[in-house]
């Protein structure tokens, strides 16, 4: 028996969730996202269907019987003829702008926006195809202009094309900095339920009066910029410029105020008393000077356990167990057990928590870690995973700013 073109649409996309109610035919999660609804009378041939494949990760159709990627992009005021070949891994493949297929123009006649809240960029893309195609006085203003990639792509190994396609944006990018990118997205389900958010307010009411010292406008700048990120790799790196800045000024500063308080004394000219002081205070000033130990002498001088408790013990399990991150880097876990956390951390667990801090940083920053061939990968997993360091890190930028001078 022949199946139909629903039938077979609804096997090449498994997302998808096609309703029949008599009349019409109801095709929700189309890219597997809920804003995409398209509605098809009962009587309007399919069979247009039976070759297209939305696949989630991309705004494309698929066109399986012609071996070719449509992706979606929205009518512009100009017209784009960019078209050319590419050899890659020894497969030549043909990309090009054009109008969109048929199989697209008819899809778009029948999309459905149904709820509001959910719009994103894409839904806001066949919007204003649908408006393109209804409103014949906006021909020769706009033009109606898909990317297309066509080649031999192996169906069973979808990952090969998706890493072709980020060769594609790579080559657009290089020779011009103005070209749209395929947009590849990650709908892996990586968000991890059991990490939490710490917050003060939780655990103690907010304050009826707030009283602070005046703080320094650099690093409310950097602040300001963490939170204003949606990157949680950027998040870390702008938390972590703040415990840089700070140490870097507070060893100084240190120095300063020892020194000022010999020069205040009334027998300053007394040389035998005072010269083996500032000797002391010079030797132990070059002995701190090296990055890691402002930043030990900061976290140590300005930060208490106590101050940071709170987020050990919101994401405890993160900090006992191992943290494995996709490309190879591995942070221990700090402590044996809960108890250790709530009563009697190990000794000089700052320094563990600087240190791994700086260890995060260092492979943000520069891909990798120094001394070894490891890495943090750019993945939503990673993201997630960074988070409990991200809180922890973020407690202690803000502590130390509120007691830094």
């Amino acid at each position: 028996m022949k199946k139909s073109a629903y039938i077979v649409f609804a096997e090449n996309n498994e997302c998808v969730d096609i309703q029949n109610f008599g009349n019409k035919y109801i095709v929700k999660k189309c890219w597997g996202a809920n804003a995409f609804v398209f509605e098809f009378p009962s009587k309007q041939s399919m069979a247009f269907l039976k070759d297209v494949i939305l696949h989630k990760e991309l705004f494309a159709i698929y066109h399986k019987d012609k071996k070719m990627y449509e992706f979606i992009f929205s009518p512009t005021t100009e017209q784009y003829t960019l078209s050319f070949d590419y050899i890659y891994d020894s497969k030549q493949y043909h990309l090009y702008y054009d109008k969109p297929s048929d199989e697209f123009v008819k899809l778009i006649k029948y999309f459905e926006l149904t709820n509001q809240e959910e719009i994103d960029d894409r839904a806001m893309g066949l919007l204003r195809y649908q408006m393109y195609y209804q409103s014949p006085e906006l021909e020769g203003k706009f033009f109606p202009n898909n990317f297309f990639i066509k080649g031999e792509f192996d169906d069973d190994k979808y990952s090969d094309a998706l890493l072709f396609f980020k060769h594609v944006n790579f080559v657009l990018s290089y020779y011009d900095r103005e070209s749209p990118n395929i947009i590849i997205n990650d709908n892996s389900d990586a968000r991890i339920s059991d990490i939490n958010v710490p917050c003060l307010s939780a655990i103690e009411k907010f304050p009826k009066i707030v009283n602070t010292h005046v703080f320094d406008t650099t690093l409310l700048e950097l602040m300001n910029a963490a939170k204003n990120t949606s990157s949680i790799r950027l998040k870390f790196i702008f938390y972590f410029q703040v415990l840089e800045y700070c140490s870097y000024y507070y060893i100084e500063n240190n120095l300063k105020r020892k020194i000022s308080n010999i020069i205040k004394s009334p027998d300053i000219l007394n040389a035998d008393k005072y010269s083996q002081h500032i000797i002391e205070i010079y030797s132990e000033y070059f002995k701190q000077n090296k990055d890691d130990k402002r930043m030990d002498r900061l976290v140590t001088d300005l930060c208490t356990y106590d101050d940071i408790k709170n987020e050990l013990l919101s994401n405890s399990k993160y900090f006992i167990d191992d943290i494995c991150f996709e490309g190879g880097l591995s942070i221990k876990g700090m402590f044996n057990t809960l108890q250790e956390i709530e009563s009697t951390p190990p000794k000089d667990i700052m320094q563990t928590i600087r240190r791994n801090l700086e260890t995060i940083r260092n492979v943000l920053v520069h891909a990798r870690e120094s001394r070894e061939n490891v890495v943090i990968k750019p993945t939503p997993k990673n993201s997630e995973l960074l988070r409990p360091y991200l809180y922890l890190i973020r407690r202690i930028a803000e502590i130390v700013i509120i007691k830094y001078e």
